[in-house]
């Protein structure tokens, strides 16, 4: 309930002040026809990022956020409300990695950026991904959908987002330690193809 009213009182003003263009819509209809949960895989320039994909959607997605947005009994409110799930960075937080497993099975949508944190380059660079999309997928036996804003999202600036075609876990390979490596590879290849040929 919190989150419609917070997109009712936000979705206009915010896609005023933050347009976003979604490109590759398609690549979501058997997802969406089959009824498949997924998780957003995307790059992360902007504090903007997560708040928009609820707007851009009009769905609430689960993320990952730093435990320090959470201050006070509002913030976690209003955090909460959006799908904000808190993170310790300083640490291993098993208590949020256990919360993202519980949302999957519950098969409730959640979009993580590999980066971590905020980067200041488009494309993700390999070092800078962590391999928790990928360790969330195979666990779960959940497709990735890898997406890409095509610029840092910025005041009264259009922005693009590019939406891959689904990434699917082997279920062969869930035992296979190299296989989260390789899988977590691939996931950043398709992500950052996205942004082959675009232009602004």
């Amino acid at each position: 309930m919190i989150f419609y009213i917070l997109i009712a009182i936000l979705f206009i003003p915010l896609s005023i002040i933050f347009p976003i263009k979604k490109i590759g819509k398609s690549n979501l209809k058997t997802l969406k026809k089959n009824k498949q949960n997924y998780i957003i895989s995307c790059n992360h320039m902007s504090n903007m990022d997560p708040v928009m994909m609820d707007i851009t959607f009009g769905k609430k997605f689960r993320f990952l956020a730093k435990k320090e947005l959470f201050k006070n009994k509002f913030l976690t409110w209003f955090f909460r409300g959006l799908g904000a799930v808190p993170v310790d960075r300083t640490r291993a937080d098993t208590r949020a990695v256990k919360e993202i497993f519980a949302l999957l099975k519950k098969n409730k949508k959640v979009c993580i950026f590999p980066q971590g944190t905020r980067a200041k380059t488009i494309k993700i660079e390999g070092e800078t991904a962590k391999e928790g999309v990928a360790m969330f997928s195979i666990r779960t036996n959940t497709p990735v959908v890898p997406m890409m804003y095509s610029r840092k999202i910025k005041a009264f600036r259009r922005v693009k987002l590019y939406i891959g075609e689904p990434i699917y876990p082997d279920e062969t390979r869930k035992k296979d330690k190299e296989y989260l490596d390789e899988y977590s590879n691939l996931i950043i290849e398709k992500m950052n193809s996205l942004l082959e040929g675009d232009k602004q």
